[in-house]
């Protein structure tokens, strides 16, 4: 795993999890600031933007997320670095395929998450009020309860 300093000359691919509403892409925006605008923001929610406007659809999220993971691919193909994967990544098995492509690729993995004081104390009032896609407090709190706290590297 890289370091979380400066990663010159290494290919990284940093995997970001949390819920809707904490931030994930803000520090995905702030991790391209760091590599001086270099870089691309990987969501699966991407999928669901049609002319400017997010549409989920749950019966699609399978394709979404293929979606995502290919696009993830051809970057990796093409030695982009910093990859960024903003997506929730609830459970380990969810960024297994974007781990095991970093390997495959040479990428180094870096896994964070947001630091926002809110997500921090786990508030799914807040997380729910700050969600772009007005998610449900309910439907956070069922994230919550899946959550996976063991996340590493070594552990997915």
């Amino acid at each position: 795993m890289a370091n979380e300093s400066t990663n010159e000359g290494k290919k990284v691919m940093y995997i970001l999890r949390g819920l809707p509403g904490s931030g994930k892409s803000t520090l995905a925006k702030s991790l391209i600031d760091k590599h001086n605008g270099r870089g691309v923001i990987l969501s699966t929610d991407d999928f669901f933007i049609v002319n400017g406007t997010y549409i989920y659809d749950a019966s699609k999220i399978v394709e979404a997320h293929k979606f995502n993971q290919n696009r993830c691919r051809e970057n990796c193909l093409q030695g982009i670095t910093p990859i960024i994967i903003d997506n929730t990544n609830v459970k380990r098995k969810e960024a297994k395929v974007y781990v095991d492509m970093a390997i495959q690729y040479g990428y180094d993995v870096q896994i964070r998450e947001p630091d926002t004081p809110w997500w921090k104390r786990r508030n799914a009032k807040e997380l729910a009020k700050r969600s772009v896609h007005n998610i449900p407090v309910e439907k956070i709190k069922k994230m919550m309860d899946r959550w996976d706290d063991n996340f590493s590297f070594e552990n997915i």
